[in-house]
């Protein structure tokens, strides 16, 4: 994620010197440089965070606004953003269904938790904790943090919308029929899934498949 924040460094180093200190405690500014290279990120992160939300009209266009300001405004904004992707998280897990594939169960079931226990808003809220390893069929490149985490959960969440409108002993036949020991294997199950329902169908009848069985409103 490339940070452009408008704001020279002599206005940022006041921000990451101060969480420097509340890192150490308060006992001394003093960190490794890659310690404050991640403390700089964090900053960044936030800043860019709220250029991105709600107040980013208002950010770029108010020339007295200060890093300070922005900063705190973004901070509000990662903690919004988590809150949401818990509440997404919830949500899903009231019906989700691994289908058996361990790589998805452990970065669902397993992981994730692990995201919302670990997650640190002020000082790396650009980290995500996680490798999220069962891959998506997004390109999630663009995101770090709290933002690649929601939106990676968005993925499956919209993923299991799909399958849930497919028996599940249709969706095991055809990950079985495309892998017998599919329960080990590290692919998107949804697309598998998606091709073995549209075998021998002419276009009308997958458009047909597709407008009864896909829901793509948002999350």
């Amino acid at each position: 994620m490339k940070y452009r924040t408008g704001y020279e460094m002599e206005e940022l180093v006041p921000l990451v010197a101060e969480l420097a200190q509340k890192y150490t405690g308060f006992e001394s500014t003093s960190v490794t440089y890659e310690k404050a290279e991640q403390l700089m990120e964090a900053v960044l992160y936030c800043i860019c965070e709220a250029k991105a939300g709600k107040e980013g009209k208002e950010l770029q266009g108010s020339d007295g606004l200060s890093a300070r300001a922005a900063y705190e405004a973004g901070y509000y904004l990662v903690e919004q953003k988590v809150q949401k992707t818990l509440s997404l998280y919830n949500e899903m897990m009231q019906r989700f269904c691994d289908y058996g594939n361990r790589c998805l169960h452990d970065t669902v079931i397993k992981g994730m938790p692990e995201f919302f226990k670990w997650y640190d808003i002020r000082f790396a809220p650009q980290e995500e904790i996680l490798t999220l390893d069962y891959p998506v069929l997004t390109d999630l490149t663009e995101y770090c943090g709290a933002d690649k985490v929601y939106e990676y959960l968005k993925c499956i969440h919209m993923e299991q919308r799909f399958l849930q409108h497919i028996p599940e002993e249709t969706v095991r036949d055809a990950l079985s029929e495309y892998n017998n020991e599919y329960e080990d294997m590290v692919e998107n199950l949804c697309e598998i899934v998606y091709l073995y329902m549209l075998q021998g169908k002419s276009k009308q009848e997958a458009e047909a498949f597709l407008k009864e069985y896909y829901r793509g409103d948002e999350v």
